[in-house]
């Protein structure tokens, strides 16, 4: 069944036999089996981004930032693999930005609320699929970038090599990551939290709990960081440059927020000569390795030609 150029129903049969279901227009590649720990992340996060869905205009300044210092500029002609695409908000930009075409790849059911927010660019197309199998044959991709994803894989640096798989020579890869250094408060506090009781629990109870725990938050930004922000006192404040970063977004993405850092069963803090060594290692050029809000790491390199 053919819906306005999608597929929308059917099957992909390859030559070995093996069969794939088209499902809302979403090819579902998923490898035979999963490890318990793919499939507790797939499930998690799946459930997140079918109820923090929505678009928010405040989204393109944060997706720049997240790839700084590349510019909107060097998506135009490429074609592009968003590694983990959750909602699909990032393809949507990357598409708006010039991409000759976007593949979004993603283990969890958010690829349905993906698929519903780029339904109407003809140039996304949504997958879903395992970033350490990626379903392509050969190097297919100029720019290939994957945000908050793979420091919740089981082995973080086997994604980042699988990836490097389908990259084209002279295509670029890039990542983000959360950082080891300044996040004293989530290594002492919200990481046990998380490790100990709520990525166990029922995402509909942990939403229940992250609310008042949102509420803080927004109390803290809103009270604390943002007035102090131009006094002495403000680099003293645990966290500050993130947390200030926090009072560009309404309660409700700073809700999706708290929920995101609790509900990951998995989640690996990188120091920042560690998360370099991925790209040294994979034999990259033109590494750059960069601060976000000084807890979180940007990294991207070259494959060479």
């Amino acid at each position: 069944m053919d819906l306005g150029g999608e597929i929308e129903a059917g099957e992909l049969v390859c030559r070995s036999g093996h069969r794939y279901p088209i499902d809302r227009g979403v090819p579902r590649l998923l490898p035979p089996a999963l490890s318990a720990a793919s499939r507790q992340t797939a499930e998690a996060f799946g459930w997140q981004w079918q109820h923090f869905r929505e678009m928010h205009a405040e989204y393109e300044a944060q997706f720049l930032d997240w790839i700084a210092p590349l510019p909107a500029s060097f998506f135009r002609d490429k074609l592009v693999l968003d590694a983990g695409c959750g909602m699909g908000r990032h393809a949507y930009l990357a598409s708006r930005f010039g991409a000759r075409a976007v593949i979004g790849i993603d283990l969890s059911d958010a690829v349905f609320s993906a698929q519903a927010n780029v339904r109407t660019l003809p140039n996304v197309h949504i997958v879903q699929a395992d970033i350490y199998n990626p379903p392509f044959r050969g190097p297919l991709f100029d720019f290939i970038y994957s945000i908050g994803v793979l420091h919740h894989l089981p082995d973080p640096e086997a994604g980042f090599r699988s990836l490097l798989r389908v990259l084209k020579p002279g295509g670029t890869i890039f990542a983000w990551v959360y950082g080891a250094e300044n996040n004293g408060v989530v290594a002492h506090v919200i990481d046990p939290l998380r490790r100990g009781l709520t990525s166990k629990l029922p995402p509909p109870v942990l939403r229940g709990i992250a609310w008042p725990l949102a509420v803080l938050l927004e109390g803290a930004v809103r009270g604390i960081y943002q007035p102090l922000r131009s006094t002495p006192v403000f680099k003293r404040l645990p966290m500050h440059d993130y947390l200030y970063s926090l009072a560009a977004f309404s309660f409700r993405q700073n809700y999706n927020i708290v929920f995101d850092h609790l509900v990951a069963p998995t989640a690996f803090y990188l120091r920042r000569d560690d998360f370099e060594a991925w790209f040294k290692r994979s034999q990259l050029r033109d590494i750059e390795i960069s601060w976000r809000n000084q807890n979180s790491w940007r990294g991207r390199g070259v494959l060479p030609a």
